[in-house]
Order: structure tokens, then sequence, then C-alpha cells
């Protein structure tokens, strides 16, 4: 169809994504934070907003980021919500990598344009001219698309000084930035927005969110990109254990009052100790636990043998308990440069009885010295080298973030072709290390003869 013959407002509804709007009704349960959990991060984010956190108040950026797992979408929708029910929400943007119209950066600032047009209704002829002016405006630059759809129709609000005040609507929130499709995308979304806000002064802040990706770290820490924004680790600091055992428990009390066949559920399951290891299996990331209540409380089967498939105790016949983490880190180790040497890495991490250094891994694996780092930027949202002490002396050790991991990777029927044959991977081992030890007896031996 003709471009020019198009209706310039549905010009801009055909741009627009509503899928990524966070109460948009093309996703089915939207993950939200659970009552009474995530307290502490859900205030520390509202306090930003609101300008009353001291330390956080002049940043006109938060990057809220964790592991894959970690709650973040949940925590970003809870946001959204709160925002919208005090009326400072501009618009709200859902990348999923599972959505073709939401996996790219070419309907971002349409929907954030249509949704600011509904914000304020004063800037809705400013946009729609803009789209009948230039038909072709949604093939142009990120920065142009800013520029003229959200920069240029503020520039009236923006004069009258309505931005001035603490409690104006200026929140702009996208989530799931390193699900956009490719990582030169994920890094001009946030250069775009940074100019904007160097520029042209856009008065807007924005929330996002994603996993610790490097190129998305890199971004922020460069440029006044570093100047404007603030941080929000999803990490430890924000006991996400505690938040996990209160989910848990809610959701297995709501199992025992309404499932189907609740009269065979003993009272006093589950044990505490269950409830502790799901806990534990967790590491602090709520996709585990989500996964298990999604599993055990299925209408067709009985909880408590559900939960026992969970714990192991009793044997997995047909069903696929873990579908949803199987999927997440299939995902992870496709998108890994080097999928085999990852597998190997992970394989000596978790079978070996000692803890090595990085460096010493390296030495073992017959790598250059920087090579694991850079094999596992991959994956960052879900293992990581932290500064500590190994067998082989102080340095960075390995740390994943997911003890299911490991189950994931030592079972075949989940993992494929990335299982860990831990026979094979012991005996691989044992050769390396024989080898490693008679070049050291050797090198020994030559400089005693000197």
């Amino acid at each position: 169809m003709n471009t020019w013959l198009i209706d310039p407002f549905e010009r801009l509804l055909e741009a627009t994504s509503p899928a990524a709007f966070h109460d948009s009704d093309d996703v089915y349960d939207h993950p939200k934070c659970h009552p009474n959990t995530r307290v502490a991060v859900l205030n520390k984010i509202m306090d930003w907003i609101h300008s009353t956190d001291l330390e956080t108040r002049n940043a006109l950026i938060m990057w809220v980021y964790g592991p894959a797992g970690s709650g973040k979408s949940a925590i970003a929708r809870s946001i959204a919500e709160l925002c919208s029910k005090e009326g400072i929400l501009v618009a709200s943007y859902f990348f999923s990598r599972f959505d073709s119209t939401r996996n790219h950066w070419r309907s971002l600032i349409a929907t954030i344009a249509y949704q600011a047009s509904l914000c304020f209704p004063d800037i809705r002829d400013r946009i729609i001219g803009t789209t009948e002016h230039d038909p072709l405006i949604f093939t142009r630059s990120l920065e142009s698309q800013i520029f003229s759809l959200i920069v240029e129709p503020l520039q009236e609000r923006i004069g009258s000084g309505y931005f001035n005040t603490t409690n104006a609507t200026r929140v702009v929130l996208i989530d799931g930035l390193d699900e956009c499709e490719d990582r030169n995308s994920q890094v001009k979304i946030l250069e775009a927005i940074s100019k904007s806000l160097q520029q042209h002064h856009l008065p807007l802040i924005f929330l996002i969110a994603s996993r610790p990706e490097p190129d998305i770290r890199g971004a922020f820490n460069f440029g006044y990109l570093s100047q404007v924004s603030t941080r929000n680790p999803l990490d430890d600091n924000y006991l996400p254990s505690e938040d996990i055992h209160l989910f848990l428990h809610d959701k297995f009390s709501e199992i025992k009052n309404s499932h189907p066949f609740r009269a065979q559920i003993p009272p006093t399951w589950p044990s505490e100790d269950a409830l502790q290891t799901l806990v534990n299996k967790s590491s602090g990331q709520f996709i585990y636990a989500s996964t298990v209540v999604k599993f055990v409380k299925s209408t067709c089967h009985r909880p408590p043998q559900r939960l026992e498939i969970i714990l192991g105790i009793r044997p997995v016949q047909h069903e696929m308990p873990f579908a949803e983490l199987d999927a997440l880190y299939m995902h992870i180790f496709l998108s890994a440069e080097n999928p085999e040497a990852v597998v190997q890495i992970l394989a000596l991490h978790f079978l070996s009885r000692i803890r090595y250094t990085v460096g010493g891994m390296e030495i073992l694996l017959s790598l250059d010295t920087g090579d694991i780092p850079v094999l596992l930027s991959d994956l960052t949202s879900i293992v990581s080298a932290e500064e500590s002490r190994g067998f082989d002396g102080p340095g960075n050790v390995l740390r994943v973030f997911h003890v299911s991991l490991m189950d994931f990777l030592f079972d075949q029927s989940r993992s494929k072709q990335f299982w860990i044959n831990a026979s094979l991977r012991h005996a691989e081992f044992a050769v390396l290390y024989l080898k490693g030890w008679l070049y050291y007896c050797e090198k020994e031996h030559y400089l005693m003869s000197l």
C-alpha cells in the first residue's frame, strides 16, 4: 500500500507493538511480584522515581540488572503498575525474544510515542503531524525518531515548567533490553536515550531492566550515560531467599486449599525441610521457584507426588518438570560463541574437588591467559568470575548463580548436546592432571640439572 495514502494515526498504530505494553492482553500470566515480596527493591526504585533517595535522586536513568530468572520482569511490571496508579507513567516497553513484534528496536519509539500521546493528549496532534509530514519517520534512526516523536512534541510542556515538579508524569520503563534481537541495537538504544537527555534535555526518567550482558554493562560504564545513571543490582543484599520462601509457602498453601485433590494432601505438607531444599535450589532466582509451583499445582496430578518428582524422591516418567527453566538454559548455551569450551569449563568447575582460580583452570585446560572470561562472556547471566582464593592461590574463581544449572547439565534428557558425561569428563581431566604433573616434574628435573 502507498505509504502516503495511509491515515497518519493509522501509520503510528501500525508501527506500534501493543504486546510490549506492561498491561497488554497479549501476554498470558503477566509476571508480577508476589504480595509482600521484593519490598526493599520496589521501595528503592520508587524512592528514586519520587526523588526521595538522596543517593539516587539526580540520576536520570536507573539500570536494574540481575542474573537470568532473578525476577527483573516481575519487578518492572510491578513498578509499571505502581506508576500507572499514581499517574506518573508515560510509557512502558517490554522486549521479548520470542515475540517478533517486540524483539527488535524498530517499534520501540513508536510504542513510547503512542503511549505518550495518551498520557499527554495535547501532544497527540504534534505526533500525528510528524507522521503526516514524514510518512517514513519510522524508518529513520533512533535519535531522529526520539527527537521528532517525543522531544519536539513535549517542548510546550517543557517550556511551561510542568516537568519541574517531582510529581510530574515522566517515567518511561524499558524491560528486557538484553532480549532485543542484536547487541548493537541494545547499545544504540542506550546511546540514543543518553544523547536525547544530554543534547535535548529530554525531561523524562528511564527505568531500564536487563541481564548484565557485556555490551550493556560496557555502555553504562562509558561517557554521559555513566554520569546520569544509577545501578540497582538484584543481589543477595535484597535477601531474595526470604522472599522465595514466603512465595513458596503461600503458593503451597493455595494448592492445599484449592486443588481438586486437596483431600489427599497431608495437613503438614510440605515439610520445612522440603521448602528449604527448594529455596536452596532457587539460589535467589525466582524462575526456579515459579517453575516448581507451576509443575506441582497441575490439576491432573497429586501435588505431593509432583513435589517428590521435583525433589528426586520419585522417578520422572513422561513429565518435564523444568521445561521452562531448561528452555532458558538452552537459549543461553546456544548463544555462546564456543559452547563446547564453555561446557568443558563448567564440567571442570563442577567435578573438581579442588577449587581452582580461573588462571589455574586455564593452565589445566591448555588455554591462553584471559580465555575463560572471553569464553564465558555470553553467560554472564548465570556465571561470573569473582575475586577470591583458590587452591592454587588468590585470584578470580567461578561463581555459578544457579544451583539448578548443575542438575540441568548432568541430566542428558534435559541438556541434550550440552550434557556433561561425568565418567568421560573425569577421565579427560585425569589425563590433563597427569600431563600437567609430568610437565611440572620434567621442568623441576631440568632446573635441578643446571
